[in-house]
Order: structure tokens, then sequence, then C-alpha cells
């Protein structure tokens, strides 16, 4: 086919002044700078200290694209601006089909090639927008692709379009009333061996039950429920997680101490002491120094005592304790990003820069290797005495193309979020996990696994979001989790 490529007229709206001086001139060029005064002229009207005006810029033989327009000015004084620019896309200018549609074919999953698949039967149309029963009685129960494609009375094929679908198996229908209902936690004793529930002869089953939990071991358990009916058929089971904890005692006696330590318990009692009233219960605003403790991150834990001299759990809070910075009056001249991980300071992808701040648009690819769903993009900046600095940090999220893997990967399940000791991870039958890792705040992998992949412990980490990368043999996807 013939290709057709687009002429752009850009109309840009640019404001650009020159301090104490009228402007004289202005240029532009695109992408590289062909350095000052031999850029294109454009008409303006001369001696306006701002220029504020519109102009239409050809674009006619650039490539398709992305591309850069950038504008100069020159004053009376022979001075020159910086530049102003704008970033923009030439594209492709697709064929116009002027010819009817008369013909259309579907199939599943693999392509027969053109003109061999299922035939449905058209009237003459320029679009083709109709609602079409496409039988799938033939397919195993799984996921599919449907595609299908036009041709018009010149005998030309279109691309195809296609639809990802899953077919289910059918369900029995149950037409016999339930008259039994049994539930057990955690292990399956076997059909009719639960704990029985009292339950009238029903079509469906939907009360509240009390069920007691008396004799259960403190820590997370799985309740779950089956019914039979009249056939003597059992269904298949309902499941709810729940936590069974410890009953704490209930304080009536007053706080008349209290107390507070920094990262390592020095003991009950030895902590440094907060002076306090005689109260039922602590809700002041304390003012606690950090002026001894090192930069970095520490946490600080408080507990109180009451008049029976008892002392209470304590309470913990995460901070961080940074230099303070000193003002940075060198140029900067290196930058650098990375997603996720940080691989080391000088290390990441280099990005061109120059001057006092980094003000610019920058196009970073995220189309290569990344897993499906939560990323974060680290960027940081080098000055002319080579001291980096912090970084910036962005969420974004990368998501899954059409097909089979990916809807696959996002029936991945992470419990419980947020989460304390520890991550739970379901996955379909078909996956299976190669590998897990756990990456913090700062591009740090905080902990990596390759084996007992469903149960992840991180009652070690500290408080905080984590990305939790998942690696498996249909693909990887990453989720943001919250340790508690």
């Amino acid at each position: 086919m013939k290709a057709l490529y687009t002429f752009l007229i850009g109309c840009f709206c640019v404001g650009v002044s020159l301090a104490q001086s009228d402007i004289a001139s202005m240029e532009y060029f695109f992408d590289t700078d062909p350095g000052i005064g031999n850029g294109i002229l454009v008409d303006i009207d001369p001696d306006e200290e701002l220029l504020d005006q519109n102009f239409n810029i050809p674009t006619r033989g650039l490539a398709i694209g992305t591309h850069r327009l950038f504008m100069r000015v020159v004053n009376v004084d022979g001075s020159s601006s910086m530049y102003a620019y704008k970033t923009f896309r030439i594209s492709d200018v697709p064929n116009i089909n002027t010819v009817n549609i008369t013909s259309a074919e579907y199939f599943f999953n693999t392509d027969p090639g053109i003109g061999n698949g299922i035939t449905i039967n058209s009237v003459n149309a320029d679009v083709l927008n109709r609602n079409l029963n496409i039988g799938t009685g033939a397919l195993p129960v799984g996921t599919h692709r449907l595609f299908l494609r036009v041709r018009n009375d010149n005998d030309e094929w279109s691309m195809y379009t296609y639809k990802t679908f899953r077919k289910s198996d059918v369900p029995v229908t149950n037409t016999a009333d339930i008259v039994e209902a049994e539930y057990f936690f955690d292990t399956d004793p076997g059909l009719g061996n639960g704990t029985s529930i009292d339950v009238v002869d029903v079509a469906s089953l939907d009360e509240n039950f009390s069920i007691p939990t008396l004799g259960l071991s403190i820590g997370t358990h799985r309740m779950f429920i089956r019914v039979k009916n009249n056939d003597n058929r059992w269904s298949l089971y309902a499941n709810k997680t729940f936590r069974v904890s410890d009953i704490p005692d209930t304080n009536t006696s007053d706080i008349v101490e209290a107390e507070y330590f920094y990262d390592t318990d020095p003991g009950i009692g030895s902590g440094v002491n907060v002076d306090v009233n005689d109260v039922a219960s602590l809700n002041e605003d304390l003012i606690i120094p950090t002026s001894s403790l090192t930069i970095g991150t520490h946490r600080l834990f408080m507990r109180v005592k009451n008049s029976a001299n008892r002392w209470s759990f304590y309470d913990t809070k995460t901070f961080r304790v940074s230099d303070i910075p000193e003002t940075n009056s060198a140029s900067i001249v290196a930058a650098e990003y990375y997603i996720d991980v940080d691989p080391g300071v000088g290390l990441a992808t280099a990005v061109s820069v120059s001057g006092d701040v980094l003000d610019e648009n920058f196009t970073v690819p995220t189309t290569t290797g990344l897993a499906q769903g939560d990323h974060y993009l680290h960027i940081r900046v080098q000055n002319a005495d080579g001291t980096w600095s912090l970084y910036d940090r962005d969420f974004f999220e990368v998501e899954g193309t059409l097909g089979t893997n990916s809807e696959l990967l996002s029936e991945i399940k992470i419990y419980p979020n947020p989460a304390t000791d520890y991550v739970y991870i379901k996955t379909p039958n078909s996956i299976q996990i190669k590998s897990v890792m756990l990456i913090d705040m700062n591009g740090k992998v905080a902990k990596q696994i390759q084996n007992h992949l469903e149960k992840i412990e991180i009652s070690n980490l500290q408080q905080g979001v984590y990305l939790l990368q998942i690696t498996t043999e249909t693909g990887s996807i990453s989720k943001r989790i919250i340790k508690n």
C-alpha cells in the first residue's frame, strides 16, 4: 500500500522575554541546535519586551516519530535568550477505505489462513457494526481468543481484531432442597465428618450462624462450610479466613509511669522516663529529643505502667533522621534513573543534562523486561562538586497485554495486605512460581527467595511499603504491599 505522511502545521503559543531589553528577532529549530543565529527566522513584531504571539511552524520533511521544537530570541543588544521547547509527534496517515465490506470471517486461537475461517454473511457497508452470535459449543473449557477480519469488494482483507475470553464448565442446576450443612476448620475431615449445622429444608441457605472458635489456637485459621441436598449430593465448600487473637486483660488501674527507648529494648523500667499524671489513658503531646541519634532510620518505642505495677505492651513508630543538607551552589553535570532496584550510585541509566536546575522532559522506556503491575521510577543528579543528590521517585503501572498470560497473572492473589508477619500467595493451578523478591522504597532488595514461595515471612522487615515481585513460568507480576 502506498504510504502517506502527515504534514503538520503546529500552532504554538510562545511566551519568551529578555530582561531590560527589547526583542529584535526570533529563530526556531527541530531536535538539534544548529548554533545561535543559524536557526530558521520567524517574522515577529519587533521592539517588544515580551513575545506573546501565535506562529504557524511547518513540519514538512520531518520523519515519522517524536520531535522537539526549540525557540529562542535575540534582543537589540545581540544577547540570546535560553530556548523554549515543545515535544510533539508526527504520525503516519492511514489509508482511507472507500470500498464497501462484502464478507467477514472468524476463527478461534489459530489462524487457518485468509479466507479459511468461518464465514459471516454481511451486507455491503462502510463499517461492520453488528451483534454476531458466535458458537462456542465445540471449544474445550479454558481460555481462548476469538479473531475477526473483513473483506471489501476489491477482494482486500483487513487486519484481524480479537478478543480473549474464557469458557467455563456448565454447572449442574440444583433442583433439590438443602437438607444438611456442616463446617470445619483448616483441615477437611471428609464429607459428612464436619460439625453439623441444624438447617431447615430450603432451596438456598441464607442464614446467620454462630460458629464457636473456642479451642482454636491463637493465629490465622480458615473456616469451611458445605451443604447437602435431598439427592444426597454435597456442594463445593465456601471458606473464610479469620484470625484468633489473645483476649487482652482489661485495665482498671490508672497510668502512673511511662518510658520510651529507641531501636533496642533496654528492659522494662530501664527506658527514658516520661513525666505523666495519674490518668486512665495517656493522650498527650510529648517532645522526644533525637539529637543523639545517628543519621538513618530508627524506631521509637513507648510503654506505660499502671498503679498495679503492670507494664503495657509497647507502641512503636518508625522515623528517619536526615542530615542537614548543604546549600548546593554547583551546576548539575549528570543524572541517572533506575526502576525498582538501585544498582548503586553512578551505575544506573544515565540522562544527558546540564544547568543549575533539572527541569526537562525525559522519555523512559518501560516496555522491555518489566513485570506486569506496580513499579517505581527513581532519579538522582550529580553536581560539579561530584556530590549526588537524594533521589526522587514516581509510581507507575505496567498494564498486561491482551492474552492468556496476562489474564493468568492477574488471577494471582496476595493476602493479607497490609500484613504483619506473613504474606500468602495464591496462584491458579496452571502457574508455577519460580522466585519471589521484596524491594523497599529505596530500591534495596530486602528479601529474595526461591523455595517455600506460597508463604513469605516479613516479620523481620521494617514497617513501610514494599514491592513484591513474583516470577513464574508464565511471566512476572509486581504488586505493592504494606508491612505493618
